[in-house]
């Protein structure tokens, strides 16, 4: 079954020591586009969230946004003095007291008030329990994403099968037509030619046989006979498992291309008809085709 590149996912996970959420939203790409947005404590995750992804998606442009907030102890920081950093302030004001004459008294107030003197100490390595929870809270995130891409695919499955069914209405209506087609074409060749021979002198055998090549080049049994194959090959691709939409977009093409050539090569009215509509179906896939992985 195909799936759609448009999906989206959200998960939370909340614990006595933090609080995190992940929401994962993928549109049309390509192929697979990763951004993520999270804490710069959690750049050092982002290889192995992108493969948690990657292991999931195969195309789509998908954008991660990770939130978290630490609680109690978790949330912690360390405050330590920077000592070495004190003394030489103190050492330095008071020579500079001893040159100026200028008498002062250091408060510690006023020593806290110079820049790192007190420092905050932040983590700088990611607890193994905490990268538990980030990669946890992003796998939950993915499955809703991705089932969420599932099932807009099998929307979409309904759709392609619907344009499908009108394409064989098409093929089976022109290929009803396509004998008297025939027919009427090389009796309007026959009186063309022939009212050519009534001013120049042609060999009867020759004006045969420009009519026969004159038929044969406005025939459009091949571009039929490709045109069906194509769709009952993209009705076994609907079918498939995996990333299917580098094929359907092949198919695509390729009915478009026998479309196009049946509108080129025929010149009857009810069959330019049929054509027009038909090339309104494979628009209609082409747009479809853009939102499958």
């Amino acid at each position: 079954m195909i799936t759609s590149m448009t999906g989206f996912g959200s998960a939370t996970l909340e614990t006595d020591k933090i609080s995190l959420s992940c929401q994962i939203k993928s549109v049309n790409g390509r192929f697979l586009e990763i951004r993520l947005r999270m804490p710069r404590e959690y750049s050092v995750l982002e290889n192995e969230i992108k493969k948690i992804v990657a292991a999931s998606l195969n195309r789509g442009s998908v954008d991660i946004s990770i939130y978290r907030t630490l609680k109690g102890k978790a949330g912690d920081v360390e405050v330590v003095p920077n000592v070495s950093l004190a003394k030489g302030w103190i050492k330095a004001t008071q020579a500079l007291s001893l040159e100026t004459g200028i008498v002062g008294n250091i408060s510690l107030d006023s020593l806290v008030r110079v820049p790192d003197v007190i420092q905050v100490c932040e983590q700088t390595e990611i607890p193994t329990w905490e990268k538990e929870a980030i990669l946890n809270v992003v796998t939950q995130a993915l499955k809703g994403c991705a089932g969420e891409r599932a099932r807009e695919g099998e929307e979409q499955v309904k759709i392609f099968t619907s344009l499908l069914d009108d394409l064989d209405i098409f093929i089976v209506s022109v290929k009803k037509k396509k004998k008297q087609l025939d027919v009427d074409l090389q009796a309007r060749l026959s009186e063309r030619l022939k009212a050519i021979s009534e001013t120049i002198t042609i060999d009867p055998h020759r004006l045969a046989q420009e009519v026969l090549y004159l038929s044969e080049k406005a025939d459009i049994a091949e571009e039929l006979a490709r045109a069906d194959t194509h769709v009952k090959a993209y009705r076994e691709a609907l079918k498939g498992k995996g990333s299917m939409g580098k094929k359907l977009e092949f198919y695509t093409q390729e009915l478009h291309r026998e479309v196009n050539t049946m509108g080129a090569k025929t010149q009857a009215l009810d069959v330019t008809l049929d054509v027009i509509e038909a090339k309104t179906c494979v628009e209609r896939l082409r747009e479809q085709v853009q939102n499958v992985e």
